[in-house]
């Protein structure tokens, strides 16, 4: 008797486009290493410590030294979302500040 064979569609969907997966090695492979989209690019420009102050304005849990250091697509989708929306914001917050960018 042989064992089940296990669900080949979940394991290929998880092998093609999981972190690490295939989809994120051809896009590596076929840009050179540069990021596939401005949001990887945006996030990858931004220092280690902006990338933790946004974490935790947007509220994530866990080790934000380790999320931080993380790309763009390897934070789940609900993290990803709630950066986004503490970026709108502080964009429309950080827009009015003239004096505190001043430097005299």
């Amino acid at each position: 008797m042989t064992a089940p064979q296990p669900n080949t569609a979940a394991t290929a969907k998880a092998r093609l486009f999981g972190p690490g997966g295939l989809r994120d090695e051809y896009t590596q492979l076929a840009t050179r290493g540069r990021q596939s989209d401005s949001e990887s690019r945006e996030w990858s420009g931004l220092s280690v410590g902006h990338r933790m102050a946004m974490l935790l304005l947007a509220g994530v849990d866990g080790d934000l030294a380790d999320l931080a250091t993380r790309d763009w697509r390897e934070l789940p989708g609900p993290e990803r979302e709630a950066i986004k929306s503490e970026v709108r914001a502080a964009k429309v917050a950080f827009s009015r500040l003239v004096s505190l960018s001043g430097r005299w």
